[in-house]
């Protein structure tokens, strides 16, 4: 049994008679018949019922048509793929979390080199840890750093706070260029959902308490409600970097947030480029472009 008999078959049976199958194959009936009883030789059992008006299929054919299509669709798809060069192709999976940069991320794989397919996974740290474990992602860009993986510092991101335009706060910062912790002392704060960007509840929490500083904190998801959430709660402001304000909060007004944590640091967050050991050569092309970058 070969391909060519195969096609032939198929072409009798979707035509229901051999003279037209034999002419759309372009060789002569008596031919096409003689591939049909070798066929049917070959396979053990009559394929073919013939009668006045044609041919229809028998179980045995019926069987082996399913099975002969299926084939012939998997051979086909594959000569596809070849002639379009997609066997060539690597993808590499990579997790980014809420808030990343998208004009950071964008240059970086502007880098990209030919060869290389990349396919993006939004989801936080933690479920991205989880699937780097189960190698369902390539690279992670997490929020922590993890002592399980290779790992090296990718981006730092400055904190900040969003403001309504038309509110008292703003109307007090809006000369200044930056705010501080005391400015959100009393004040209703909202913040990632915990796990999200974790070091808004662990770093900055500490760190206004470090100050003597108090505020209501309320932790949610940001997306494309924050907003709306921010008045549902009666959030005063909302902690977040620049980038996720600008896609999250875009009628709102964005002012860094100056201060330390606890330990004396920036207060920024950090996102770190992960992935397993032993990586493929694709995959050690897309991490060196997440090298470190300064906050933005």
């Amino acid at each position: 049994m070969n391909l060519h008999q195969l096609k032939s078959f198929l072409a009798v049976a979707r035509l229901g008679q051999i003279h037209r199958a034999a002419q759309e194959l372009h060789i002569s009936q008596p031919a096409l018949s003689r591939q049909m009883a070798a066929l049917e030789t070959e396979i053990g059992a009559p394929l073919l019922e013939r009668h006045a008006r044609g041919v229809s299929l028998t179980r045995a054919g019926e069987t082996l048509h399913k099975e002969a299509d299926e084939l012939l669709a998997r051979m086909q798809s594959v000569v596809d793929e070849i002639r379009s060069g997609e066997h060539l192709i690597t993808s590499v999976r990579i997790g980014i979390p809420p808030g990343l940069s998208s004009s950071w991320l964008r240059e970086r794989l502007n880098g990209i080199t030919a060869g290389i397919r990349v396919s993006l996974i939004e989801a936080p740290t933690d479920e991205q840890l989880t699937l780097l474990k189960r190698r369902e992602l390539d690279v992670a860009l997490a929020r922590s750093r993890s002592e399980a993986f290779p790992t090296h510092l990718a981006l730092e991101q400055r904190l900040g706070v969003v403001v309504r335009t038309d509110s008292a706060l703003h109307h007090m910062l809006r000369n200044r260029p930056v705010a501080t912790l005391y400015d959100l002392a009393g004040l209703r704060v909202l913040a990632h959902a915990r796990g999200e960007i974790r070091v808004q509840e662990e770093i900055l929490k500490n760190a206004m308490l470090s100050v003597d500083v108090d505020a209501t904190w309320i932790f949610r998801k940001f997306g494309q409600y924050s907003a709306l959430i921010a008045d549902l709660v009666e959030a005063d402001v909302a902690v977040t970097t620049e980038a996720s304000a600008l896609t999250n909060f875009s009628d709102w007004r964005w002012i860094p947030l100056e201060g330390y944590d606890a330990s004396g640091n920036d207060l920024v967050v950090r996102t770190w480029a992960t992935w397993n050991p032993q990586p493929t050569p694709e995959v050690k092309a897309v991490v060196s472009l997440f090298t470190h970058t300064h906050p933005q």
